[in-house]
């Protein structure tokens, strides 16, 4: 009786690990509750994020929806496209945290330096349209881009996440998977290509100072 029982938990957990990893969220299941619909996204390897795009050849315009899950009103979410270099300076990143008020922000800023403090401002390229949305502890920024006509499909992404006291943005953690968010994405075909080994720290985190 004791076998059969022990048989019978095993296949229990057998089942139960199935359906966990049946159900594990991916960006390919993923359904927004606007319906809107990406033909492209990929799963970022660290820090719970999400990527989803549609791009056009012709016009070189980019939509995107980045999400972040295990999000807290204490924390800020940026994604950015470095178009001249593999690491932070240079980045056009866009932002999204909530402030003091409950307002939730979505805004672009140029990362012109290592003590950046992810200030509002334009990027070298056009973003006619931005918004965010924090709905179960999952934040989304949406967003349309217009990339330099030059640039072709392949961009260097960063992501990153950070606290937040009241207003300010603070510096996000400087180890572990805050030093493992950037990589080199194809738009055309999805594939993602990681630096072994996390590349040199200084060049892939994008770093906050606190703001004034």
């Amino acid at each position: 009786m004791s076998g059969l029982n022990t048989m019978l938990v095993s296949v229990t957990i057998l089942f139960s690990l199935i359906f966990s990893i049946s159900n594990a969220q991916t960006c390919t299941n993923y359904t927004f509750s606007s319906n809107k619909i990406y033909s492209s996204c990929n799963d970022l390897p660290v820090l719970s994020s999400y990527l989803h795009w549609n791009y056009n050849t012709t016009s070189k315009t980019m939509d995107i929806a980045f999400r972040h899950t295990n999000m807290t009103t204490s924390k800020w979410v940026a994604w950015g496209i470095n178009p001249t270099a593999k690491g932070m300076v240079g980045t056009q990143a866009l932002v999204a945290f909530q402030d003091s008020n409950g307002t939730l922000r979505a805004y672009t800023s140029s990362v012109a330096g290592y003590t950046t403090q992810l200030q509002q401002g334009n990027l070298t390229f056009g973003v006619p349209s931005i918004s965010a949305q924090l709905v179960n502890n999952e934040i989304t920024i949406f967003a349309t881009l217009e990339l330099p006509s030059s640039n072709t499909s392949t961009i260097t992404q960063l992501w990153q996440e950070g606290t937040v006291k009241g207003d300010s943005l603070m510096a996000h953690v400087t180890s572990g998977d805050n030093i493992k968010s950037v990589d080199t994405l194809d738009l055309l075909s999805g594939q993602a290509t990681t630096t072994p080994g996390g590349g040199n720290p200084r060049q892939r985190r994008m770093n906050v100072s606190k703001r004034s």
